[in-house]
């Protein structure tokens, strides 16, 4: 498996306002498909459905191309931006930092410990997008196992007295 450099293979998609409609009708068209899709595929004379782009060679609408379209489609419909990258993808050690939100140097110290793999090309590191993934869902999952056995020893009714807090 090769690794590709972040710059060659991924892209930044950033929605303009006028396509955010659009992008709505297409979240509602795609929304439905996935039951569609299975019941459709099932049929003897099933006709396979297929993305067509002009200037490209069509593609067949999968399930996995109609999720990602879908997810793609929801999020620019609201206005952020998509980041498309291969999971192959070799992140700089400032595109690994922005990724997880923290500085350069605390990724560096990060990775010298141990906690994310990384090669070494000269005197740069180099870290795999599906690695730094992994690093973050296991972060996550620690965090929130840390939030569950400190709410664990927690009295639901002390908090009832709390202003800040509505019922």
């Amino acid at each position: 498996m090769s690794a590709r450099s972040i710059a060659k293979e991924s892209m930044t998609v950033l929605p303009n306002a006028d396509d955010r409609r659009q992008l709505m009708d297409i979240t509602e068209a795609l929304s439905g498909l996935d039951v569609e899709f299975n019941s459709m595929t099932a049929r003897e004379d099933f006709p396979i459905a297929t993305l067509k782009v002009p200037g490209r060679q069509a593609r067949p609408l999968t399930p996995e191309l109609a999720d990602a379209l879908l997810t793609v489609a929801e999020q620019l419909s609201r206005g952020k931006a998509v980041f498309i990258a291969p999971y192959d993808t070799k992140l700089t050690t400032q595109d690994a930092a922005d990724f997880l939100g923290v500085s350069r140097p605390t990724l560096v110290k990060m990775l010298e410990e141990g906690d994310i793999p990384f090669e070494k090309v000269g005197r740069h590191r180099r870290v795999l997008l599906a690695d730094l993934q992994r690093y973050a869902d296991d972060r996550h999952r620690r965090n929130l196992d840390l939030l569950d056995d400190l709410a664990s020893g927690e009295n639901p009714d002390d908090t009832l007295g709390n202003p800040l807090i509505s019922r």
